[in-house]
């Protein structure tokens, strides 16, 4: 088969919601696909995040200002953004790179490109998901940041000044204002922004295994079995080798496993900068009207969702690889942040998790056809905003897939956008 031929199947390696909601989109619209993973679809990080559907969210995580904060990020265990000193020497070329993307020039593009992949997602996920399924899973309340402190940093600046460039529907709100609309909200916050267009998942995981039920009910096939390669055969074709020794091949591959994608396409000569912001969260379980839209502290960067399973507290970077044990002491913390943020936060039951969060220095996913492979397609580095991306990523993909022109501007997502910039 030519590129230029219609696809007959596929492979999608990882099932996270990247990667299930393309196979979806695949399965739908007539390939025959195959959605590959060693875990259960969205087991992963997907299945630990704070929920949040933040379409408007298009400020990128290196800002102006920042580079003064690393000395404190790499002396503070406890700080929102820790780097395990061991890792040091290897997250210091991703590190070197995060900060060239606090260049004003690179944070006007990441913001521009965000801004079309992450519009509309509330409603794409309804079509997604189906009608039952999304009155199921999602709400549309908006999203809180809230500040303690009256004064603005230099990179809170820069992103208030990147939504108003926007057109971000915003409100800021006054202490009084929070109060009214958080009411068991403790009275600690000075000023707040009520980001309105933003909505929610009141359960990540059960969202992606409902994508994984629709895919598997439009005729696509699961597979439970840990990847060890994607690589060139001796005929020269694209291939895929599971652990044990199988080898699977397809007329295209999507390569959409997270944290790990870089690993496995080394083989086919690909070099992306990506490492692993190590997200955490404690569950506290069975809680419930504590809030009605994810709250996020702006001074201490964690968020609180109310989900169907309990009040969940998510946040902090830890760079660490994904190899390195869990420090659920970062979990812990999370939740006296949050016994300090409500007036009155009862005892429950907690459960805590540690995920692998794919990221890019500049924000950006890789949403691309690899050049050494035109066959196999790259989605993954989608960072604090996967779930958020995944649909407009999932409707790329496809099209990248299926040869169609693609109805966005992709180019800021390309593979090769980093080759410029130094090691």
């Amino acid at each position: 088969m030519t590129m230029t031929d219609t696809p007959r199947s596929a492979l999608v390696l990882g099932a996270g919601i990247i990667g299930t909601a393309s196979a979806l989109r695949l399965a739908q619209a007539g390939v025959a696909t195959t959605l590959i993973d060693w875990q259960a679809p969205g087991a992963g990080a997907s299945s630990g995040n704070a929920g949040s559907i933040s379409e408007e969210s298009i400020v990128p995580i290196a800002l102006p200002g920042m580079l003064a904060q690393v000395p404190g990020w790499l002396l503070d265990p406890t700080g929102p953004l820790h780097v395990r000193w061991r890792y040091l020497p290897r997250a210091a070329p991703w590190l070197a790179r995060w900060l060239l993307a606090s260049r004003i020039r690179t944070v006007e593009r990441s913001s521009a490109a965000l801004r079309g992949l992450l519009h509309g997602a509330v409603d794409e996920y309804h079509d997604l998901l189906g009608p039952q399924e999304a009155a199921r899973l999602i709400r549309r309340n908006g999203q809180l940041i809230l500040w303690q402190s009256d004064r603005q940093s230099r990179s809170e600046r820069a992103g208030h000044d990147l939504r108003e460039r926007h057109g971000v529907a915003m409100r800021w709100l006054s202490a009084g204002e929070i109060g009214e609309l958080e009411p068991a909200l403790a009275p600690v916050f000075a000023r707040g922004l009520l980001l309105e267009r933003h909505g929610h998942l009141v359960d990540p995981l059960a969202t992606v295994q409902a994508l994984a039920a629709r895919f598997a009910a439009a005729g696509g096939t699961l597979r439970k079995a840990r990847v060890a390669a994607l690589e060139r055969g001796p005929d020269g074709d694209t291939r895929v080798v599971l652990e044990g020794g199988e080898i699977l091949q397809a007329d295209r591959y999507v390569l959409s496993a997270g944290a790990w994608s870089v690993r496995l396409a080394k083989a086919l000569g690909l070099r992306i900068p990506l490492d692993t912001e190590r997200g955490y969260h404690v569950t506290l379980k069975g809680l419930g009207g504590l809030c009605t839209r994810p709250i996020m502290h702006g001074d201490k960067a964690f968020i609180v969702t109310q989900m169907a399973m309990g009040l969940r507290v998510a946040g902090t970077v830890e760079i660490a690889g994904t190899d390195a044990p869990a420090d659920y002491r970062r979990a812990e913390l999370l939740l006296e942040h949050a016994r300090a943020m409500f007036r009155d936060l009862p005892d429950a039951p907690t459960e805590h998790w540690m995920g692998c969060r794919p990221s890019l220095p500049d924000s950006l996913p890789v949403i691309d056809r690899m050049r050494t492979a035109p066959d196999v397609v790259l989605a993954f580095g989608h960072g604090h905003l996967g779930m958020t991306g995944a649909p407009a990523t999932a409707r790329m993909v496809r099209d990248l897939v299926l040869g169609r022109r693609v109805n966005a501007d992709i180019s800021a997502f390309g593979a090769g956008r980093f080759d410029h910039w130094r090691s």
